[in-house]
């Protein structure tokens, strides 16, 4: 039997379809994994001369069914965003194959299984690993799947809805075998067809970084995050599980063995400063002697950014941090269901602020167009932004609604609409005042007397206000080069497009940057060794 394993969505960097992937082909022989990247967001011209180049178009739908439905079982990957693509995709697949058996996984099924459903023959609901296991053995022994846990089930009568297996343990993680990087994947090319997966594509699509997770969970249930979906069917995913310290950095040595020009690590943990301060502690000490370049974390929340933990990580490599914050109104805090404090947020800064000549300055997550918000909520965000400790950069988005999470279950008790969640995150800002001013305020702290006059012309985006497109543009621009300015200050390279980056590379900068320069930003052991170990603001349930 042949099964068949694909991913839809941007990009190469679903770890959760790498892992789940590698563990199929280590319990199944005739497996194939393949990436279906809807778009190559460093490929800038091809989005402005190629229609619709982020999405797929029919015959790029033809073309993937083909491949897929020469497999007797099918499993789809995908983020919500791109679950219309994926309806096309299994049309396609039942026209060339009706009798394949199709599962979906991955977010989507698992946030909103009621629609994955309705469409594929299987949902898994939960951690696919394990689940697919039992499932793929009963499948096999033409035994009755459908008791199969951690799966829904189409019948003609109605979807079986069975209960999901307990998460993962530690000890589990550590047993899964290397996640797939570069062991015999495909990637669907435009016009090329599939082909095996090498290094250079790897690179055009990540660049110099290499994206990882260590750690799996959050504590948090903020209402607009796909995680409290998760959190609804076992409460035990808000205690974090994690491989071991050794088991994470042998996986990026393998990855930096395979593409020796990674200049950078990012993990993209929910929470990733909730870890044990002694795990972090064993963490610090082996990447520091087996990986030595930067790495970066996201996922950040303000009741976890201790000075202790963050020296600890300087000293091993850290230089960027990405934090949370979301809003500077309590009330919109509340109202994402966020227990963190403004006093904490700024607490956070101010600690993060006092590593600023070790790392790039810090980026901070906001959420602006929140059709919630009254004027006073806006204001309120404006005048926190206005008030950090600089040096910083923002994350800017725009609120999209994830169906089926609570969030999206208030926003329709309220009548409310926003925009639908496969419209872009980043490009769709209105020009309003208010939005021109948080960006401006990232590049320089403008005269308090000069912010006041501008403060009184802020106003939620739902209000009727003046667009200034042009004058959006120029702080826009002027943002971004700022934002490269500081990377490059520090020879962090690893924003760059990918091919460019692979120059630097090939004329031996960053290598030159990984021996040498990269020293100096070693946290120096007088700064940090007596600092007392601070109890976290947030019980780690």
């Amino acid at each position: 039997m042949k099964i068949r394993l694909a991913c839809i969505e941007d990009g190469l960097e679903n770890i959760g379809f790498k892992k789940f992937a590698a563990y199929v082909k280590s319990i199944h022989q005739d497996t194939q994994a393949a990436f279906v990247p809807t778009g190559n967001v460093y490929s800038l011209i091809r989005h402005i001369t190629e229609k619709g180049a982020g999405d797929l178009n029919k015959k790029d739908i033809h073309t993937v069914a083909q491949f897929l439905a020469e497999g007797d079982l099918i499993g789809l990957c995908s983020m919500t965003q791109y679950s219309t693509t994926v309806h096309k995709i299994i049309v396609a697949i039942r026209g060339l194959n009706p009798q394949a058996y199709i599962v979906w996984g991955g977010i989507h099924a698992i946030i909103h299984p009621e629609d994955a459903i309705k469409h594929a023959d299987a949902v898994c609901t939960g951690e696919g690993e394990f689940a697919f296991k039992v499932f793929l053995e009963l499948y096999l022994k033409r035994k009755d799947f459908t008791t199969a846990p951690s799966f829904w089930f189409n019948k003609d009568n109605g979807a079986i809805k069975n209960r999901n297996l307990p998460l993962m343990t530690p000890k589990e993680m550590d047993e899964l075998p290397p996640l797939m990087y570069e062991d015999g994947e495909l990637i669907y090319r435009r016009g090329r067809g599939f082909i095996p997966l090498s290094a250079s594509d790897t690179l055009d699509y990540n660049g110099l970084q290499y994206s990882t997770v260590w750690s799996i969970g959050c504590p948090l249930m903020c209402t607009y995050c796909g995680n409290s979906k998760f959190i609804e069917y076992d409460d035990g995913y808000r205690r974090l599980r994690h491989s071991s310290p050794r088991t994470i950095v042998d996986e990026i040595k393998r990855a930096k063995f395979k593409q020796p020009h990674l200049s950078t690590v990012i993990f993209h943990d929910d929470s990733f400063l909730s870890l044990p301060y002694s795990q972090l502690e064993d963490f610090a000490k082996l990447y520091k002697q087996e990986v030595k370049i930067p790495f970066a974390i996201g996922g950040v929340i303000p009741n976890y950014v201790r000075e202790d933990k963050i020296a600890l990580l300087v000293d091993a490599g850290m230089n960027r941090v990405r934090m949370g914050i979301q809003s500077g109104s309590d009330n919109i805090l509340q109202f994402y269901k966020r227990p963190t404090k403004l006093h904490r947020i700024k607490e956070a800064t101010e600690i993060l602020n006092k590593f600023d000549k070790y790392m790039i300055p810090p980026s901070y997550d906001i959420i602006l167009e929140n059709p919630v918000e009254k004027i006073n909520d806006t204001r309120a965000t404006v005048d926190m932004i206005y008030e950090m400790p600089r040096p910083y950069t923002l994350n800017v988005y725009a609120l999209r609604v994830i169906p089926n999470t609570i969030m999206a279950k208030q926003i329709e008790e309220r009548g409310l609409k926003v925009p639908p969640i496969d419209k872009n995150y980043y490009v769709d800002y209105r020009r309003t005042l208010g939005n021109i001013l948080v960006f401006a305020l990232t590049i320089w702290k403008i005269p308090r007397w000069l912010y006041r006059i501008l403060r009184k012309r802020v106003y939620p985006v739902q209000d009727k206000q003046p667009s200034y497109p042009i004058l959006f543009w120029i702080v826009r621009m002027i943002y971004l080069a700022k934002r490269a300015f500081n990377h490059l200050r520090f020879m962090d390279f690893s924003l760059l497009p990918g091919k460019i980056g692979h120059i630097f590379w090939k004329l031996g900068i960053i290598s030159f940057w990984q021996r040498f320069i990269v020293k100096q930003y070693h946290l120096p052991k007088q700064e940090y060794k007596n600092l007392p170990e601070t109890p976290d603001n947030l019980k780690n349930i």
